[in-house]
């Protein structure tokens, strides 16, 4: 699993992950503690539960998924997609002004090459529907190179897009009026209200 600065990993995934590792044939308890992003003495006392529960047996001084643990590693693995598919859900939710802004717009720049521009791209890039064509920046150092292969571009370049998102929260009145000056249109910027994200438009 990748790792996630704002999730912390409950019992019943570590539980999961443990019993994963099992089933791939790791019995070493610092390679399973890296798989389940806990410390080996951690690992310990899980498989002695799991011993005592009758998920896991010892053979040959080396612990074994038994097929209950089997049937328990499956159930998680389902229990797991399914709380994944409602998280997918709420997050659909929170985003929807922002797929409902850009409907009929296809080739979106991201104005800002920083941490929200990124944050912003892997939002948008995972609608079928929308195409960032390039990050526009200020910064020198930062035009010419490339974000998961869209390239970062000055602001003065000639492009031709359907929407440009100011990826700004310090500077975004200062950005927005640099765009439009420059003959952007369908400039938005981004803000929060409670905890839904929303596009708004300014020129």
């Amino acid at each position: 699993m990748e790792k996630f600065d704002f999730f912390e990993y409950s019992p019943l995934y570590k539980q999961m992950m443990i019993l994963q590792a099992l089933s791939e044939g790791i019995t070493s308890h610092s390679e399973i503690s890296l798989k389940a992003g806990i410390v080996p003495s951690l690992v310990n006392k899980y498989l002695k539960s799991f011993l005592s529960d009758e998920l896991v047996e010892k053979v040959e001084g080396k612990y074994k998924l038994t097929n209950k643990g089997l049937i328990k590693l499956n159930y998680l693995r389902l229990a797991y997609l399914s709380e994944i598919s409602e998280l997918y859900k709420s997050i659909e939710v929170k985003f929807q002004d922002v797929f409902l802004k850009l409907v009929g717009k296809k080739d979106i720049c991201i104005y800002g090459a920083g941490v929200v521009g990124k944050m912003l791209f892997r939002l948008i890039a995972n609608k079928e529907k929308f195409n960032v064509i390039a990050f526009l920046d200020d910064d020198r150092n930062k035009v010419g190179t490339k974000i998961e292969g869209v390239p970062v571009l000055s602001l003065e370049t000639n492009i031709q897009a359907d929407a440009l998102i100011v990826a700004s929260f310090k500077n975004v009145d200062k950005m927005c009026e640099k765009a439009l000056k420059k003959g952007f249109r369908n400039v938005y910027s981004v803000e929060f209200l409670g905890d839904k994200l929303k596009l708004v438009w300014r020129g």
